[in-house]
């Protein structure tokens, strides 16, 4: 079925988790005072430094609410937002911290929310000052890249979803920047998981839904994602290589239609590409990555011959955070 819920801002809440970015938390506040049309609540869930006092200086323009969440994690920070929801509320915003709307963004979100098909799950904005990469059939053959945006390869790449010129259809959808029915919410529970960092979390969130609900990307709510890294952290090239490896692997193991040969396939070859491109660049960056992808994928196939559970390896101690530091 299509439309016929007539939904409004009012049915709408933002859920924004947050941690010791109060410049950024600024930014996406000032966005949403200026929106052609306000939505019901914004629930701010920090888990760092407190910055209760910037954001409740928004009350009298924001309906702004503040919580905090000790020990942090994006995923547990939201799970708190989304318990406190009541049934005020039909639709959740996901927000990331470092997301700025266009003015109207709120405004083509609900129009396009009243198109759609009744049994709809979730709705992606579109992040339009990012670029996706360029697909070629070099790329495609290494099973990195597809000709459609929002589609899951074999390999378990999901391609973007980024500076979209028309509404899509997508197989996934971003984990900061798109409204979700609550009831979808409240039916499928994402488990915080202990690393530092979830890489491919939104995809292995919301591809599986996507399988049984539709998903989608409105080209005409426009946000930009103003990411910056946290230069505090000097985590290792090595870390990120082999951490994305495992997400991915993980991901991929997690849904049969995938291939875990396609995916070693496409690992194999970016490893080859990274090495060679440290060759050409004088950068070794480049050889770390690749070094980390090769520790991924050995201690994923390692898990797979003792049928240990790839999540298992996602867990990271304390004492792992301090060596990878």
């Amino acid at each position: 079925m299509t439309g016929n819920i007539n939904y409004t801002a009012s049915d709408l809440a933002f859920l924004v988790p947050t941690k010791d970015r109060p410049e950024k938390i600024k930014n996406l506040l000032n966005s949403l005072v200026i929106q052609s049309t306000k939505c019901n609540r914004i629930i701010i869930i920090d888990g760092g430094e407190s910055i209760e006092n910037v954001v409740m200086s928004y009350k009298d323009r924001l309906p702004v609410e503040y919580y905090e969440c000790k020990p942090p994690g994006q995923i547990r920070q939201r799970n708190m937002g989304i318990a406190l929801l009541d049934n005020r509320t039909r639709l959740v915003g996901s927000l990331d911290d470092d997301i700025v709307l266009m003015p109207d963004a709120v405004e083509k979100m609900i129009e396009y929310w009243n198109t759609l098909p009744q049994e709809t799950a979730a709705v992606s904005f579109n992040i339009i000052n990012c670029k996706p990469e360029k697909h070629t059939w070099l790329k495609g053959l290494m099973g990195l890249t597809g000709p459609q945006p929002g589609k899951v390869l074999r390999s378990g790449i999901n391609t973007p979803i980024l500076s979209i010129n028309e509404n899509i259809s997508s197989q996934w959808v971003c984990g900061g920047a798109t409204i979700w029915r609550q009831e979808i919410l409240k039916t499928y529970t994402n488990s915080p998981q202990d690393a530092m960092w979830a890489s491919s979390e939104d995809l292995n969130f919301s591809y599986p839904i996507g399988k049984l609900y539709p998903l989608f990307v409105c080209a005409d709510a426009k946000v930009n994602h103003e990411h910056v890294y946290d230069l505090r952290i000097k985590r290792k090239h090595r870390y990120y290589g082999r951490t994305e490896t495992l997400w991915r692997f993980f991901f991929v193991e997690s849904n049969q239609e995938l291939s875990r040969t396609v995916f070693l396939w496409s690992q194999a070859t970016t490893i080859v590409a990274r090495f060679i491109k440290g060759i050409i660049s004088f950068q070794p960056r480049h050889f770390e990555f690749g070094l980390g992808q090769i520790e991924g994928v050995i201690s994923g196939l390692k898990a797979i011959v003792k049928k240990q559970d790839l999540k298992e390896l996602l867990n990271e101690t304390k004492a792992t955070a301090k060596s990878i530091k």
